[in-house]
């Protein structure tokens, strides 16, 4: 029987995945991977972050370069979430998880003998952990 619901559902997956948002995410991912530029700013980011901490983490470390790298950091971060690929990646991305949040929903009231006809996103997003829920339905 489980495998039958199993296969059912791998259906229903392949039917997602032609569903708009989830091929506009990917078309922005796509986008967002092809733009060298936006490429060089992430690799340039970690680079920093990966200076930021090794400066941290010494024992005596030079106040002035920390400042200058979280400055950088910073700087490097607005830019990349200014890029508008990025921009089209995280608001794609944003409409995905809440479409994930509902999914999980609906599941995890179906296993708790919920209808999960009656399931309905949550106004404030579902956090995923039953315990500080009052209620998917």
């Amino acid at each position: 029987m489980a495998f039958d619901f199993i296969t059912e559902f791998k259906k229903l997956c392949v039917q997602l995945q032609k569903e708009d948002i989830i091929v506009y995410l990917n078309q922005a991912k796509d986008m967002m991977d092809k733009d060298q530029e936006l490429q060089e700013m992430i690799g340039k980011f970690n680079l920093t972050k990966y200076q930021l901490n090794a400066e941290m983490a010494k024992p005596e470390a030079d106040n002035d370069k920390l400042n200058q790298l979280d400055l950088e950091l910073n700087k490097l971060y607005d830019e990349i979430m200014e890029n508008e690929f990025m921009v089209a990646f995280s608001q794609a991305s944003d409409e995905v998880d809440q479409l994930t949040k509902h999914i999980q929903a609906i599941i995890t009231a179906t296993v708790n003998g919920g209808d999960p006809m009656a399931v309905e996103l949550p106004a404030g997003g579902c956090s995923g952990s039953c315990s500080t829920c009052s209620g998917c339905h």
